[in-house]
């Protein structure tokens, strides 16, 4: 109920918008004086004070000023004769809310309590809102009790007060983009933007309108200006993930942002100024980049100030229980199923398997298991059939096959998901690398990994 306090030192006309306020469900108090109301104000809380612009001890602009310091979010509606209106306008200007002239129109007063109580209602969504990202997103929530985890979480609590550049790096599925959004919402920029994007999702001439933006006619389809991703995380953080895949030309304008803190337009002139915390991301080995000139030397050790590695899920097996214990919870809750437990066989099975996929790939098969299950319990046979037959060597290759779904198709897909798996698991996680092995394009290598949930 929409709380608020009254202040107006004419009693009959208080006592009246007192009992008028109230059939319409508001929850009311009413003072006679300035100083009242500021009492009212430092002992209880209020959505909107409406106030008298005229009272003898304090006029309702000094109970405005007062209610700044204790309230600031409260919305200010001054009442004014006729003869004042130009003092309430003044006031307006200082940040009141809205006036109304008296004798009131109780439609216009209804109007205005409507908007503001829409307003301030806007304003608290958001601020939960800004409260569950936090919440979600803080270290602490990033699962891990093993010993690499706790290396990494004392590594966040430092570096999220600073703003240095980070250097995220692991195999694909290890949690990388958790972590950038953890340092943010838990750094002094968290109120600014997080900007996300994936490097290697855009060839090198869209990654460069992406990154810096462009001025209208910069290249064929340009009809407008176009800020880029620096300019939309000013005064936040941009979190680039798979920097590793960068061409020279790109490299050498991010060399640029990093040194300078400022960009350019594609297509214009003008040095554009920009306050941005850089973490970036990649499961490309960089040293070996270097090594063959893919990778510019001074770039790396811009971005490479604070690094963070994140170990596969096949180092830290300690952590699976507890990840599996969240998966569960999540997908429960998120399906509207009932609680559910895993059996100590099929635990055994997770805690067995190498996990090529990392968390991701964990995650997806109990997402899977809670989804596809029946009852209260996951057990072995609603995990992926290759967990069992993987480590435990209990088929053949070709039984595993033929048990493998029902249709021709569904048993080449199990084949080609399995090759994949084992191409990823050779290439410490490296797509490229993988992509390289297997004589396909990389580009053929993201489909198959995003179909089948690698």
């Amino acid at each position: 109920m929409t709380r608020i306090l009254i202040a107006e030192d004419d009693r009959n006309a208080l006592s009246g918008l007192m009992e008028i306020l109230r059939e319409e469900g508001y929850d009311t108090v009413g003072v006679d004086s300035g100083k009242k109301a500021i009492k009212a104000l430092e002992r209880e809380k209020f959505d909107i004070l409406l106030t008298d612009l005229r009272m003898p001890d304090l006029d309702g602009m000094q109970v405005y000023e007062h209610s700044l310091q204790i309230s600031p979010e409260m919305k200010t509606i001054v009442m004014t004769a006729y003869s004042s209106v130009k003092d309430a306008v003044d006031a307006m200007k200082r940040g009141v809310y809205e006036y109304l002239t008296k004798p009131l129109d109780l439609d216009e007063l209804f109007v205005i309590l409507h908007k503001a109580i829409s307003e301030l209602s806007l304003l608290r969504e958001n601020e939960e809102l800004k409260d569950r990202l936090r919440s979600s997103f803080r270290f602490e929530n990033i699962i891990g009790r093993s010993e690499p985890m706790q290396r990494v979480f004392k590594t966040i609590r430092k570096v999220a007060q600073s703003d240095a550049t980070v250097l995220i790096r692991g195999e694909s599925g290890t949690g990388k983009e958790l972590v950038a959004r953890a340092i943010h919402y838990n750094s002094k920029r968290s109120e600014k933007p997080l900007v996300e994007m994936s490097c290697a999702s855009f060839p090198e001439t869209l990654l460069e309108s992406e990154l810096f933006g462009y001025e209208k006619g910069a290249f064929t389809g340009a009809t407008g200006r176009k800020a880029g991703r620096f300019e939309l995380a000013n005064g936040g953080t941009i979190f680039l993930d798979e920097i590793g895949e960068i061409t020279g030309s790109v490299q050498t304008k991010l060399l640029r942002v990093l040194q300078e803190k400022e960009i350019s337009r594609l297509g214009g002139t003008e040095a554009i100024k920009v306050d941005v915390r850089v973490v970036t991301a990649t499961n490309r080995d960089l040293e070996k980049a270097l090594a063959d000139g893919s990778f510019r030397e001074d770039l790396y050790y811009r971005l490479n100030v604070i690094p963070i590695v994140l170990p596969p899920l096949r180092d830290r097996k300690d952590d699976i229980p507890l990840l599996v214990d969240h998966f569960i919870r999540k997908y429960t809750r998120q399906n509207n199923r009932e609680p559910m437990e895993i059996t100590e066989s099929a635990l055994e099975l997770c805690m067995k398997y190498h996990w090529p996929g990392n968390v991701r790939e964990l995650e997806n098969a109990i997402e899977n298991a809670v989804v596809l299950g029946e009852g209260s319990q996951i057990l072995p046979e609603n995990l992926p059939i290759h967990l069992s037959a993987r480590d435990a060597g209990s088929v053949s290759n070709i039984e595993l096959l033929f048990n493998a779904g029902e249709t021709f198709r569904e048993k080449v897909e199990f084949a080609e998901k399995l090759v994949l798996e084992e191409a990823i698991r050779k290439a410490g996680g490296n797509k490229s690398e993988a992509a390289k092995r297997l004589d396909i394009s990389l580009r053929t290598m993201r489909y198959k990994i995003k179909k089948y949930n690698l």
